[in-house]
């Protein structure tokens, strides 16, 4: 799986995704970005699911985006998944 960094997973949906887009790609991120179906109670709608990640253990710089997307609104779904430790 991930070895030596974090995998950062966001899902979204709409305008977000263009937002997510437009936000990783100016930063210079390398992400997977792989369709999905979004499911809530009352409703579905097709969304995105990006996956960046980030060598090491200095994330300083996808936290702070990870920070500005959430105070933007634009996430739906968010997950870290932390490698840096020995398993």
């Amino acid at each position: 799986m991930y070895r030596g960094g974090c995998a950062y997973h966001l899902v979204t949906m709409g305008d977000g995704i263009e937002a997510v887009d437009r936000t990783l790609t100016a930063a210079g991120l390398m992400f997977t970005r792989t369709p999905t179906t979004v499911v809530w109670p009352g409703g579905r709608s097709e969304g995105v699911e990006f996956v960046h990640f980030a060598h090491g253990a200095n994330q300083r710089v996808p936290e702070d985006l990870v920070h500005r997307l959430i105070e933007g609104g634009v996430w739906l779904l968010y997950r870290r998944v932390d490698a840096t430790a020995p398993a």
